[in-house]
């Protein structure tokens, strides 16, 4: 599971996150009323991108979430403003990933996990899935796997 880290000095700090994503963000709230900095935390009485909308510049924005949700949300926040020096994103649960093929350049979909390899969907060569992620392909980069 991935840890948020607490980034310090920021004007404002902003956390989003459904009940089991707070308790990963708890630590760092902790230590953003331990700094006695401002803070808020969404509650769905309005939408997201409202909220999101009335915050002014120097916030940070701490997002948790399930892997299925998180890419949405991240989209959402980028459209409102927020780049990615100015939001962290953590994921928990089961995470559906993209893979690139290096040989037929198929997209395959599976269940990471660590050191994973898999056979492409389209050409069925054995890959190794790396942690080069592709913005433009929005896959992770598959290797030849080594024998």
């Amino acid at each position: 599971m991935q840890k948020a880290l607490f980034v310090s000095g920021k004007r404002k700090y902003l956390f989003c996150a459904d009940q089991n994503g707070m308790e990963i963000l708890q630590p760092v709230i902790d230590l953003a009323v331990a700094e006695k900095a401002p803070y808020e935390i969404y509650s769905e009485a309005q939408p997201l991108i409202e909220w999101l909308k009335k915050q002014k510049m120097g916030c940070y924005l701490y997002v948790a979430a399930e892997w299925a949700k998180l890419d949405s949300l991240k989209n959402l926040t980028e459209e409102v403003g927020f780049s990615e020096e100015e939001a962290q994103y953590i994921g928990y649960g089961e995470r559906w990933v993209k893979v690139f093929c290096c040989r037929c350049h198929g997209i395959t979909e599976v269940i990471l996990q660590e050191k994973q390899e898999i056979a492409c969907s389209e050409c069925d060569l054995l890959l190794e899935v790396s942690n080069h992620y592709s913005r433009l392909k929005n896959a992770y980069l598959g290797y030849v796997a080594k024998l």
